[in-house]
């Protein structure tokens, strides 16, 4: 009983020391994080033997874990640790007079065990008998090895005839996967147990059912379920980082945050859209990053991906980031966001410039998934779902719309179209036939959609090989007829173990999808919505369809346009069908500890195929019968293929000596994109980056890298993009020692050059038509890349216990030698000739916070918040301004400001003398109601010179805000974005609805309220008219206010309890309810403020599912 007893105390005390930090005191263990090594002199007295060990493992940079009590009371001579000479060594040293051993636990880590206490338990004895029973061999398997020792489990557990014998082995998830000894193993609600021993093996006997708790100091547990026996459990225990510690991917590589003096945000993906409905990875993004504006500007069914920028706009031409999953560039847009891990925003220079002459815009690195060892496990993630349109515009009846429309042809000097007779008959409804009333939003529009996706997931492996596998189906339909989207890909990420310092990853993608569009024979190659632009322009007199007659069916028209029932009845579809297949393979081979070699080599082939498919029809005129207008068949499509070939190979060494870390990285890659015969271009580069750090508190990073592009001509081909940046980790110096709430503060700055060369092809090449032999599109032999140089200073801070971190950055970017394209001549023939003239400063400021509380037992409390703030100017612009008829691009202004007349107001009857003649500087043939706009330059006349930049419609302020709060196994989460003021102008038939032009169409409700009239003179709108040319100049009469607060999703979410779904065989189960976009809060009108466009614009949706997420 006394032999029992002293086991079942040694038990538990291993259980209390491996589950450390939960369930264990200061006093009890100590897991020592490093502390700087400054902050100890080493004396030359003697000290006691845990002061030493605790010098010994600052001086090494080594976690080193203990039980403080079996530490005996000693003095060890002050000069004790020998320099030159391995930890391993001196702690040999240390302990040699003691009873204490040590083991290494993993690279960095050693636990010192007592020796004549632990020796049994930590080697438990030989396998009984029954253990020893040959068991059936099942995937993962482990080699062939001496049986391990058996558990020490009380003798009545033994002979229970329900107990079931469960052997295996223990890994890390390093790659590739190494085996980790001294890891607990105990049966839950018991004092049973037993661990691993120095190569990661165990064996147990356990009861039938019984649930095994694996944990490691330093380690997150797991838990398995025992419903059988087996003699070939793999188990995965995933580190347990402190923040500073944890790896993130930076260009190419990982690095620990508290190593990086590069401003930064990395995303766990993986948690951020678990349960969550997301059609698309960037609309994942939204509300995560400070300085990451993200701007969803349509819910069409393969369309509905969201626009990203990084720190806002920075150049005249292309301003989107450089994306790159798994180190390949691709559209994110195409992947399943299931298989997504991480994604990393890389903001400045020295963070960027890894990726030279495409990281002007900044960079996205996406990280998917990859297999763990393990049993096999199989996730599904599914959900269903319902859409609307968060914006459709409430129209004018056919009365109302009659009586407007006559007043606009008076107010243009015509007679009435409509005889009151008429508008009574239709108000009553008395022949719905020959005096209609059509709602044509009501009848084409869908109230609802369907959405709904599945994905299934596979992820297991033994230490020899690996895989994480996932095919996902997606379908969207659309607010309109026939349009939809079927989307299926399937990946499948390999890793193969060649042996203990060699790994081959082996990554396969393909994705198929398919988008489907109406689609008329007289509607041009477009690939949009002409349906809903015409539910808008159709008036509500025209008749959808009319009885048949003569066997034939008729449908009403409107002029030349063909009503939007006919459209889609008789109309035909238009399909855009692309695939993708894609290989990525990685060797990765540890030559020596510290030095590692790695290559890549990716292929990608990429097809497009465009079908348009409509039969013949023939329209006749219900009145006379006579044959008015004819459709012919139509069956034409287009086909695409582009491929992509990527070859890179890499070296990184890291040097480690007492304070002084180093770490060196250096590699070259090639790559080709072909899409035809013409259309190829390639890039050569080479890359540098050096890392140094001191007593991890002082950090000095530099990068470089030189890149070859076929874009440019001869002398231009090649630029070099070099960056620095210093970091300073405060919170190690002596004198915040003291500063207890204080955990984490890091200063930053870097300042580098960065390129871009998203030009275009060939811009350097004069090309010939074919047909002739002019030249008619014009190089210029000297063009070159675009250059970006900037600044960035930042702060890191950690507070009490890093339950508050706040992120703050300033930056301040130039980009130089912007390609422009002024006409040179056009009495010569010379078109658009570009050239490197521009430049553009872009500043800002960003600020993130992160609070995380536990509220008690059983409730749990995050907040996001985040702002950013960022304005671009124009310094300077070679021949400029450069204009449209809206728009100017001009030194001392924002990059596409909105440029028109400034208005004072509408004409009021008062402004005209009696003879109509007005009192003021006005347009011709200005009346009162119209626009009054101001002469600026004081001539008298209203002309071009009086117009200017009127407004900015990109938002300098963005912000997010992020909620979760949870309570036992409910969880429920928010999410607010939005803008501050941007401006945005109104167009089309919301601004001039009854024009005769293609701009116009039916009034809204909103705008038949608020008109001009003779007696509503305070109007928001000006009067009616069919020829409303006056009024449609750009002005400032027509911005608007685009800031908005949009609650982006509003989640309820339940975890089933273990034991529930264990009873069906899974080991998690969560449901979840969904709300995307269900509130906005604006002061705009009559559009999405986050769409925006004009009015037949595919606004985007509000999206209610339903989810599930199971894994077996």
């Amino acid at each position: 009983m006394h032999k029992r007893l002293h086991l079942v105390r040694r038990l538990f005390l291993l259980l209390a020391v491996s589950t450390l930090p939960t369930l264990v005191s200061g006093q009890l263990l100590a897991k020592l994080k490093s502390h700087p090594a400054q902050q100890r002199v080493e004396p030359q007295r003697a000290m006691s033997l845990k002061d030493m060990l605790l010098l010994l493992k600052d001086r090494y940079h080594v976690d080193l874990l203990f039980e403080e009590k079996i530490l005996p009371e000693v003095l060890v001579p002050g000069n004790a640790i020998r320099s030159g000479v391995s930890f391993e060594s001196n702690l040999k040293t240390l302990l040699q007079s003691t009873s204490i051993g040590f083991m290494k636990v993993k690279k960095g880590t050693y636990m010192l065990v007592d020796q004549r206490k632990s020796r049994d338990f930590m080697k438990p004895a030989p396998l009984s008998p029954q253990q020893k029973e040959t068991q059936p061999q099942t995937f993962p398997a482990i080699p062939a090895r001496p049986e391990p020792a058996a558990a020490s489990v009380p003798e009545k557990a033994r002979v229970t005839a329900d107990n079931i014998t469960i052997k295996g082995k223990v890994f890390d998830t390093h790659e590739p996967p190494r085996e980790l000894p001294g890891v607990t193993i105990a049966v839950k609600g018991t004092t049973d147990g037993a661990s691993t021993d120095e190569n990661g093996y165990f064996a147990i006997d356990v009861p039938r059912d019984a649930i095994l708790v694996f944990s490691m100091v330093g380690h997150k547990s797991v838990e398995h379920l025992a419903k059988s026996a087996n003699s070939n459990l793999i188990i995965a225990l995933q580190e347990e980082v402190a923040s500073l510690d944890e790896a993130i991917v930076v260009g190419q590589t990982e690095q620990k945050k508290k190593h990086i003096a590069g401003s930064i945000s990395s995303l766990n993906v993986a948690s951020q859209i678990s349960g969550k409905p997301i059609t698309t990875l960037s609309q994942s993004l939204q509300g995560g990053v400070t300085g990451l504006q993200v701007q969803q500007s349509s819910g069409m069914p393969g369309g509905d991906a969201a626009a990203i920028k990084i720190r806002g706009i920075s150049t005249l031409g292309n301003s989107n980031p450089l994306i790159l999953v798994d180190g390949i560039p691709m559209d994110m847009n195409h992947i399943d966001p299931v298989t997504v891990e991480s994604v990393t925003v890389l903001k400045d220079a020295a963070a960027s410039a890894m990726y030279g002459a495409r990281a002007a815009n900044g960079v996205i690195l996406v990280t998917t998934k990859r297999g763990t060892p393990g049993k096999i496990s199989v996730t599904y993630d599914g959900y269903v779902g319902s859409q609307s349109p968060t914006y459709l515009q409430e129209l004018v009846d056919a009365p109302q719309y009659m009586r407007m429309y006559n007043e606009a042809r008076v107010n243009s000097g015509n007679q009435p179209f409509y005889s009151e007779d008429v508008i009574s008959k239709t108000q009553d409804g008395s022949d719905p036939i020959l005096y209609p009333n059509t709602d044509w939003v009501d009848l084409i529009v869908k109230e609802n959609s369907p959405i709904t996706s599945h994905s299934i997931s596979l992820d297991g492996g033994n230490n020899l090989a690996r895989f994480a596998v996932t095919a996902n189906y997606m379908f969207q339909d659309g607010m309109i007829p026939l349009n939809k989207m079927n989307r299926f890909n399937i990946r499948a990420n390999t890793s193969i173990t060649v042996n203990k310092s060699f790994v081959f990853d082996v990554d396969l993608l393909a994705i198929k999808r398919n988008t489907r569009n109406n689609f008329r024979p007289d509607e041009g190659s477009g690939f949009g919505n002409r349906i809903l632009e015409d539910v808008y322009r159709v008036p509500p007199t025209i008749l959808p369809k009319y009885p048949e007659k003569n066997g034939r069916t008729m449908y009403g028209r409107y002029a030349d346009i063909v009503n939007p029932l006919a459209y889609a009845e008789k109309g035909g579809y238009r399909d855009f069908e692309s695939a993708q297949a894609m290989i990525n393979m990685q060797p990765k081979w540890e030559v020596f500890p510290d030095f590692n070699l790695k290559g890549q080599f990716s292929f990608r082939l990429n097809s497009d195929q465009r079908r348009s498919v409509a039969d013949a029809y023939n329209f006749f005129d219900y009145g006379t019968n006579q044959l008015v207008q004819s459709w012919g068949v139509t069956r034409s499509g287009t086909f695409e293929r582009a491929t992509y070939m990527y070859l890179a190979a890499n070296a990184d060494y890291t040097f480690t000596r007492n304070d002084h870390r180093l770490y060196a990285f250096g590699g070259f890659s090639t790559e080709k994109n072909s899409a035809g015969s013409w259309d190829v271009n390639t890039m050569v580069s080479g890359y540098t980056k050096l890392n140094y750090s001191y007593k991890d508190k002082y950090l000095i990073e530099a990068t470089a890298r030189a890149d070859g592009s076929s874009k440019f001509g001869p002398g231009h081909k090649w630029g070099f993009f070099p960056s620095t940046a210093i970091g300073w980790n405060v919170h190690q110096e002596e004198f915040m020692k003291n500063v207890k709430f204080v955990n984490n503060m890091k200063v930053r700055a870097s300042y580098g050059l960065l390129g871009n060369e998203n030009i275009g092809l060939y811009r350097y090449q004069t090309l010939v038509q074919g047909t002739n032999g002019y030249e008619n599109i014009w190089g210029n032999p000297d063009i070159t890349w675009e250059t970006v140089g900037l600044f960035d200073v930042g702060l890191d801070l950690g507070l009490f216990g890093n339950s508050l971190e706040l992120i703050f950055d300033y930056y301040d970017k130039m980009t130089k030698d912007i390609i422009l394209n002024p006409q040179v001549s056009y009495v010569g023939g010379m078109g658009n000739v570009p050239i490197n003239a521009g430049k553009v400063r872009n500043r800002g400021w960003e600020v993130s916070l992160n609070y995380f509380k536990e509220l008690g037992s059983n409730w749990n409390l995050s907040v996001k918040p985040g702002v950013s703030y960022n304005k671009n100017r124009i310094i300077k612009l070679q021949n400029g301004p450069y204009l449209t008829s809206t728009s100017i691009n001009q030194e001392g202004s924002p990059i596409s400001s909105i440029y028109g007349y400034r208005s004072a107001g509408l004409l009021q009857e008062s402004d005209f003398n009696s003879e109509g003649m007005p009192l003021l500087p006005t347009v011709v043939g200005a009346k009162p109601g119209d626009i009054r706009y101001v002469d600026l330059n004081g001539n008298g006349q209203i002309d071009a010179p009086d117009q200017e930049a009127i407004g900015n419609p990109v938002p300098m302020f963005n912000y997010f805000t992020n909620l979760r709060l949870a309570h036992k196994k409910f969880d429920v989460e928010i999410l607010v974005q939005g803008t501050g003021k941007s401006d945005q102008r109104l167009t089309g038939m919301l601004a001039y609805p009854l024009d005769q032009t293609a701009d116009g169409g039916v009034p809204t409700i909103y705008y038949s309220q608020r008109y001009w009239t003779p007696e509503r003179t305070n109007a928001s709108f000006p009067r009616l008219s069919n020829t409303p040319a006056n009024n449609k100049l750009s002005s400032d009469f027509w911005i608007q206010n685009g800031a908005y607060c949009r609650v982006k999703y509003i989640q309820l979410g339940y975890n089933l309890p273990v034991n529930a779904v264990r009873k069906v065989g899974a080991s998690a189960a969560r449901f979840y309810l969904n709300a995307q976009n269900p509130f906005v809060f604006t002061p705009m009108k009559l559009m999405d403020p986050e769409s925006l466009g004009n009015q037949w614009t595919y606004g985007i949706m509000k999206v209610y599912t339903v989810g599930i997420n199971v894994k077996f």
